[in-house]
């Protein structure tokens, strides 16, 4: 019989097992990684790697062998991360379970306003859709993480990212849908609506991108401002509005979700509360008889403006839905 010389000793091809070798804590280290990171993904390919190797250096002496195989290995799985653009870092760990719908999602496919182009060990990478205040077909990128929530708060929907499953390229959501709380998307202002500009009072339907409006700055001061975005979204037949009547008699319709210039929204201004230096005489939740709501983001660090005389913030600087 075919003897194999080493300086390992005097092997035959009958008493020659893996199990006689005594592989150090590092090298294991290394095989485990291989095999987690490479050989579970794409194991057709390192299976024909390993045979070639075996064909071509059968007759080689075993020492320059192993050598030549961790080389390899370790080429493979430092190449294997590079092209893959991953962290060499464990999983992410799961969030608690929750109540609610689980959603499972992968590559290539949508959830919510989301769409999913890739799954990293701690992340997801893909295209996010606005719905609202106007819907886009036009995308944005954006990547999001565990405890990243991509429902909108204003149809009362949370959905969170509870789990990324980078081996089975998964993702799984938590979907729980409650009563809305900011009362309905979109969360505009009226097509009445005045807005104050260095050109006087102009209907917030007339307004275009570029034009100026009036801002106020983080230190309170008036400042011209050019408008970056218009937002116009269709409602539904049963959308409803706040109207707000101050004390000076100034007064407003505005979505129950659009925000003040101090951090509230609309929707929890009651009657007594003080409001861009005036008292609250009324505020009421109306039916709006038009067909959409109107929105604009000023220029500036702010995002505020005056919609018919009173500061309001802009939906656009708000991310609540």
């Amino acid at each position: 019989m075919h003897r194999i010389r080493t300086d390992f000793g005097k092997l035959t091809a009958r008493n020659f097992y893996p199990r006689q070798i005594s592989f150090s804590p590092d090298v294991k280290t290394i095989v485990r990684t291989f095999i987690t990171q490479c050989w579970l993904t794409k194991p057709f390919e390192i299976l024909g790697i390993f045979i070639s190797i075996w064909i071509i250096f059968i007759n080689m002496n075993w020492k320059i062998l192993i050598v030549i195989v961790l080389i390899l290995i370790i080429v493979g799985v430092v190449g294997y991360i590079i092209m893959n653009q991953q962290n060499f870092f464990p999983e992410p760990i799961p969030i608690p379970a929750s109540k609610g719908e689980k959603i499972i999602r992968g590559v290539g496919e949508s959830e919510s306003s989301f769409l999913i182009q890739k799954i990293n060990l701690d992340s997801i990478e893909g295209i996010w859709y606005e719905a609202y205040p106007v819907p886009r077909q036009e995308g944005t990128p954006k990547t999001l993480r565990i405890g990243d929530d991509i429902g909108y708060a204003c149809e009362g929907i949370s959905e969170k990212i509870t789990n990324i499953d980078f081996s089975s390229q998964k993702v799984t959501f938590t979907k729980i849908v409650s009563e809305p709380s900011l009362g309905w998307c979109p969360i505009c202002l009226s097509g009445d609506t005045l807005i104050d500009t260095p050109n006087g009072n102009v209907n917030i339907k007339e307004l275009r991108n570029g034009m100026l409006v009036w801002t106020s700055d983080s230190l309170g001061h008036r400042r011209p401002a050019i408008i970056l975005k218009i937002g116009k979204a269709q409602v539904p037949p049963t959308h409803k509005m706040v109207h707000i009547i101050l004390n000076n008699r100034k007064e407003l319709f505005v979505s129950q979700g659009h925000p003040t210039a101090d951090g509230r929204i609309f929707g929890d201004i009651k009657s007594g509360d003080f409001i861009d230096d005036s008292y609250v005489k009324s505020a009421k939740v109306v039916q709006y008889n038009q067909e959409y709501t109107y929105d604009i983001l000023p220029s500036g660090d702010t995002g505020f403006y005056w919609a018919n005389k009173i500061l309001v913030g802009s939906t656009f600087k708000w991310i609540v839905c």
